[in-house]
C-alpha cells in the first residue's frame, strides 16, 4: 500500500517538472546546435551582404536562414508562443522578398525587426 501512495504523488510531480522544463527551455533551445541552424549568424552576414549590395550571396544567405529557422522551430515549438514563431517567419519572408526586389532599405528594416524578435524569443 505504501508503494501506491508514493506513486500517487511522484508521478504527477515528475510530470509537472517535465512540463515546466519544456516550457522554459526556449532561450536555450534557440541557440545553434550544429552548423545547419546558425540563424543569428546568418542574419548578421545577410545584413553585411545587403549593405555591400551583394545580391547573389544575400539570396543564398536568406535561403540558408529560412532552412535554419525550420530546424529551430522544431525544437522550440512547445516552449515559445506561436505568434513569435509566425512573426519571425514573416520577417524572414519579407527579407527574401526585399532581396528579390533589391530593396536594401526594406531589408535592413526587417533585419532589425528580426533582431528585436530574436532577443525576445522565449522570454
Amino acid at each position: 500500500m505504501k508503494k501506491k501512495t508514493w506513486l500517487l504523488y511522484a508521478i504527477p510531480i515528475l510530470m509537472l517538472l517535465l512540463f515546466i522544463s519544456i516550457m522554459v527551455s526556449g532561450p536555450m533551445l534557440k541557440k545553434p546546435l550544429g552548423k545547419h541552424d546558425r540563424l543569428l549568424e546568418s542574419v548578421h552576414l545577410l545584413e553585411k551582404q545587403v549593405q555591400e549590395k551583394q545580391w547573389t550571396q544575400a539570396k543564398a544567405q536568406v535561403d540558408y536562414a529560412m532552412h535554419a529557422w525550420d530546424r529551430i522551430v522544431n525544437r522550440i515549438q512547445f516552449s515559445v508562443e506561436r505568434e513569435s514563431i509566425y512573426d519571425i517567419l514573416g520577417a524572414l519572408a519579407r527579407m527574401k522578398g526585399g532581396i528579390a526586389a533589391k530593396d536594401d532599405q526594406a531589408i535592413l528594416e526587417e533585419i532589425y525587426y528580426f533582431y528585436a524578435l530574436w532577443d525576445n524569443l522565449g522570454n
